[in-house]
């Protein structure tokens, strides 16, 4: 559901952040939880989804600050699916210490 063009458009396969931004007011605009349910919606809500974008965004944040990330665009990662949501063989990245 994360890639599905039937969802988010022709771009689907593009990383591109500014699609959850708000052109009006510049902020952050949140799609509607069923649209890609990896924390799931509803009654059955993740309690840690909170926590989750907390520790993503001060774990990104450090790394971001300390070091520069090259991610080489070969291919599409493919998506294990499991309880958690992986990539098969991982993300291969070169990450260069900031200077």
């Amino acid at each position: 559901m994360g890639r599905m063009e039937s969802i988010w458009g022709k771009d689907c396969d593009q990383f591109y952040p500014e699609r959850w931004i708000d052109e009006t007011s510049g902020g952050f605009r949140g799609e509607i939880p069923y649209k890609f349910p990896v924390f799931h919606a509803g009654p059955r809500m993740c309690i840690g989804e909170e926590m989750a974008y907390i520790q993503m965004k001060s774990i990104a944040a450090a790394v971001l600050e300390r070091f520069v990330v090259e991610v080489p665009r070969k291919e599409r990662p493919e998506i294990l699916l499991s309880v958690t949501l992986r990539m098969r063989r991982g993300l291969f990245a070169r990450i260069h210490e900031r200077s």
